[in-house]
């Protein structure tokens, strides 16, 4: 029982990312920030580009931000997309790639993350690092996953990577009780598991 880990995504994976982030220009002793926190940093720097508060309510930025990294979309990929580029300009928001570059690179450089960051540095973490997936592959032979209804798109391909290639890996969930839609969570993911 001492080898059995037990958490949730965000505890299990920032655990982890405190061993081997460092691998992606983190220390150890990284700072995870919390709504608020965010929503500060979003202020500031909308502030810091003279830009309309009420146009670039932070709450709203933050919930954007959140939807592009729970879909894997980083800042760079963001502002490369014309689509997300249209639709913010459609909204009179064009400066939501600006502000999520900035948002990023002040976090980076605090040795920040925030819980969005956690996701999508693990992927990042064991795409790019074959040697890191391959050693928690290993150490975690069997994988286990409750609620798996809510899981977005940033949790699904973590778990499809990590539970390669014995593919030992059950889930417990209800495609009708999935109730975070509006932070990303993907129904498709329990109904198409078996496609793993």
């Amino acid at each position: 029982a001492k080898s059995v880990w037990m958490g949730t995504f965000h505890s299990v994976f920032a655990r982890l990312l405190r061993k081997d982030g460092y691998l992606l220009g983190y220390n150890a002793n990284y700072s995870i920030y919390d709504t608020e926190d965010s929503k500060k940093l979003i202020k500031s720097i909308v502030k810091n580009f003279k830009l309309d508060t009420k146009l670039y309510d932070s709450k709203n930025i933050l919930n954007r931000i959140s939807a592009a990294k729970s879909n894997l979309i980083s800042a760079k990929e963001y502002i490369d997309t014309p689509e997300f580029m249209e639709l913010d300009k459609t909204y009179q928001r064009p400066e939501i790639g600006r502000i999520y570059q900035e948002y990023q690179l002040q976090l980076f450089r605090s040795n920040a993350m925030d819980f969005d960051d956690i996701l999508f540095n693990f992927y990042v973490l064991i795409n790019n690092y074959p040697e890191v997936l391959h050693k928690y592959q290993k150490q975690f032979k069997y994988i286990l996953i409750d609620e798996f209804q809510d899981t977005n798109k940033a949790q699904y391909l973590i778990v499809k990577l990590l539970a390669l290639p014995e593919n030992n890996l059950c889930v417990v969930g209800d495609d009708a009780q999935s109730i975070y839609a509006f932070r990303g969570a993907n129904i498709a993911n329990i109904i198409d598991l078996q496609t793993i």
